[in-house]
């Protein structure tokens, strides 16, 4: 039944972009001076997770490509390279090809970059409200023709954190807003999904319409489910997914998602979410005194509540709720 499993990976850019005409738009007028040889507007991408930004922001550089075959671009995942060194590293190593020594300076790295690039540029800048020092914007921000396209959950996790001066020279910029798609829309992602990754038939249009009701205009959790369906489907050696198996593969899909989340914390989100799960519910008093002891390096509770514990909320790892003793903790829960 699976006849191209990578249509279903999250690294796969379809051709085309469902349900986004307008965040695409938005952000081709962003990158589109280099066309002319001149500097990019930077381009901030907000909103909740599996909305599509990351497929809007590389499907938008994608296009850039095309009309500027020769134009350095370069994507960095700041949830995997969190440190100001890593993402500098990784722009040099992508935006001019330098490798740079393991004990370089910082300066050597912007250095490396600035000295490489004799034109325009574009760096994806994914997950950005991860950085541990947001003032790497500044960095990035100095190196002559370099523009970026900042992808976060919501602005304030990653403005609120810099220091007023970086604040008011890397804020400028296009803010573009995702929401939640629609049914509608995810039904026909999973339906262009289908066509290229399932055999012909293999799925109604129905069935792809209940998973969609089902993950709360989550995309990526509907696109896994699609194919956790078709697993489960071929493993009863059937030629199409009964619909009987739709709550299921989403709940299986559901926590696939959240492992792979939960993976790729940080040492502070990790030791936070392993605290929820093994004494949630928490107050924060409970909850800060656990992690302190938990954590070789603990840093303040006003630091958590501001960056870490908000991405634990935004990806629905952790919930939270008010009572007499302020707010409480838990583990997100799951509804099959």
């Amino acid at each position: 039944m699976l006849r191209d499993g990578t249509v279903f990976e999250d690294e796969h850019l379809p051709r085309e972009i469902v349900g986004r005409n307008s965040q695409m738009n938005e952000v081709t007028d962003a990158l589109a001076p280099v066309e002319h040889g001149a500097r990019a507007e930077n381009c901030f991408l907000f909103g909740p997770s599996g909305a599509g930004k990351t497929t809007v922001a590389r499907a938008a550089v994608r296009e850039l490509r095309r009309e500027v075959l020769d134009v350095p671009t370069a994507y960095v995942n700041c949830w995997t390279n969190y440190t100001r060194r890593s993402v500098l590293e990784r722009a040099a190593n992508e935006l001019v090809d330098v490798a740079v020594p393991k004990n370089a300076a910082t300066r050597d790295l912007i250095d490396a970059v600035q000295t490489g690039l004799d034109g325009p540029s574009v760096v994806v800048l994914d997950e950005v409200d991860q950085l541990q020092e947001p003032d790497t914007l500044y960095d990035l921000h100095s190196v002559p023709g370099l523009a970026w396209i900042c992808i976060a959950n919501r602005e304030v996790d990653l403005l609120a954190r810099l220091d007023e001066r970086v604040h008011s020279r890397v804020s400028v910029g296009y803010r573009v807003q995702f929401d939640r798609y629609t049914v509608e829309t995810v039904t026909e992602i999973l339906d262009r999904r289908a066509a290229q990754g399932l055999e012909a038939g293999a799925v109604e249009r129905e069935t792809l319409q209940r998973i969609a009701e089902r993950v709360d205009g989550d995309a990526r959790q509907a696109i896994t489910a699609l194919r956790v369906a078709a697993r489960k489907s071929e493993r009863e050696g059937l030629s199409t997914i009964p619909p009987r198996l739709v709550a299921d593969a989403v709940y299986d899909a559901e926590a696939e998602v959240r492992q792979k989340t939960i993976s790729k914390l940080n040492d502070h989100q990790r030791v936070l979410y392993e605290c929820i799960e093994e004494d949630g519910p928490l107050i924060q008093k409970e909850l800060y005194e656990r992690y302190e002891r938990a954590h070789a390096d603990p840093i303040t509770l006003r630091a958590l509540r501001k960056s870490h514990l908000p991405k634990l909320e935004h990806y629905n790892l952790i919930e939270t709720e008010r009572g007499a003793r302020g707010k409480r903790y838990r583990l997100a829960s799951r509804d099959g």
